[in-house]
């Protein structure tokens, strides 16, 4: 028998950032969603996989809800059930999960079906069978818990397995912690395609010992720093002669751009630039870098690059962050002394090992910074601990301190 199944995630439903053009943004988050569940009747799938992140709140506008609801009716008139597993924006705070997300459940039904265990639960109350053939799974978000439950699981040994999952796979996403599930690890067990949400940058499925792994990315951009990843979903065909792939873009009404332009470029230079780069009947937000060497950058026309880039029709929103040099030295404090951090990596640190370095302590400080848990209320600042334990890591990294 063969299987046609859609697999996205990542959709983020209801994303309201940048709050100027908020509702447009929800707009754009609902379009994206409603061409996937098209493209699922359309390519007459069996069923539709998502890996999570259905909304980007579990307190979305309920205008939202209803959005989400009347696009699935879609599949439920034809006959097409949807799995889901609940990603980090699915949920609520605790480690505990003694409180549950709401918006996601308004969705559940006959068609809807939400694959929700508790860590302790998996596998026994972690999976849905299509049928006696095909057997879905999904584990949703459990941060650090997430290794340590998958590395138990063992799914059925007949039959087809698919694996939901809604977290970042070494050996297949990006990684921003040692503590992940690996995908070497999960190859040896009897699944046949794991669907990975969370890591909103898409990769080329992988084959390892017979086993597919996937991450779509998702399908609409979910801040400036996810622009040039391709938006998309798979369809995936399992049958007698395998299981074959076909990634799929998702078109946009708006799209976030990010650009980096010399201090020397005039603010009318840089619209005409950018406007090129415009496609039509499309919608942006545009954020700008000025970056170089700037004698008073208070001099700096800002304010002027925003105008210009607003004043052309198809931009929505215009920002600029200014990132100049002015000649004096940048200096750090650790403890009691004062230092040039460029100058100590200079001086103590090889190229390789400055980049490996420097780019671990990146990926950490995104990470901590996409989950809520270490987030202020305000959801734009690191709280005290997660502030400590980020300097703690740097001081070992780079200056040899321990970490406690």
């Amino acid at each position: 028998m063969t299987y046609r199944i859609l697999h996205f995630g990542d959709t983020h439903l209801g994303r309201k950032h940048p709050s100027d053009i908020r509702k447009r943004r929800v707009e754009s988050s609902i379009k994206a969603f409603q061409h996937c569940i098209q493209k699922a009747v359309e390519e007459d799938v069996d069923l539709v996989i998502h890996a999570g992140d259905v909304f980007d709140t579990v307190y979305p506008w309920h205008t939202v809800i209803e959005a989400a609801e009347k696009r699935l009716e879609k599949l439920e008139e034809n006959g097409i059930p949807m799995y889901c597993i609940r990603g980090n924006h699915d949920r609520s705070f605790g480690q505990d999960r003694n409180m549950k997300g709401l918006a996601i459940e308004h969705l559940t039904s006959e068609y809807v079906q939400l694959i929700d265990p508790q860590a302790s639960n998996f596998p026994e109350d972690g999976y849905i069978d299509f049928n006696e053939d095909l057997r879905i799974y999904g584990l949703g978000y459990h941060a650090s818990r997430t290794p340590e439950v998958l590395r138990e699981f063992e799914p059925r040994e007949e039959g087809i397995n698919l694996l939901l999952l809604h977290d970042f796979v070494e050996g297949v996403t990006r990684s921003y912690s040692e503590n992940l599930a690996k995908a070497d690890m999960l190859a040896e067990k009897n699944l046949d395609y794991v669907a990975i949400g969370h890591d909103h940058q898409p990769n080329q499925e992988q084959r390892i010992n017979g086993t597919v792994f996937a991450a779509t990315g998702g399908t609409i951009d979910y801040d400036f720093n996810t622009t040039e990843f391709d938006k998309g979903y798979n369809i995936v065909e399992i049958g007698e002669d395998g299981l074959e792939v076909e990634k799929r873009r998702v078109p946009q009404i708006l799209e976030l751009r990010k650009e980096v332009f010399d201090v020397k470029k005039k603010p009318a230079e840089i619209r005409e630039i950018v406007k090129d780069k415009l496609e039509e009947k499309k919608d942006y937000a545009v954020k700008v870098r000025v970056s170089g060497r700037a004698e008073n950058p208070g001099e700096v026309p800002t304010q002027r690059i925003r105008e210009e880039l607003n004043s052309l029709e198809s931009v929505l929103m215009a920002d600029t962050i200014l990132d100049v040099e002015t000649g004096s030295e940048d200096r750090y404090e650790s403890g009691q002394d004062r230092f040039s951090l460029e100058q100590y990596l200079e001086m103590n640190l090889e190229e390789e090992e400055k980049r490996k370095k420097t780019r671990s302590l990146h990926t950490k400080t995104r990470s901590m910074l996409s989950n809520e848990e270490n987030l202020t209320s305000s959801g734009l600042r690191l709280e005290k601990e997660a502030r400590q334990d980020l300097r703690k890591t740097i001081e070992k990294e780079m200056f040899g301190g321990k970490e406690e």
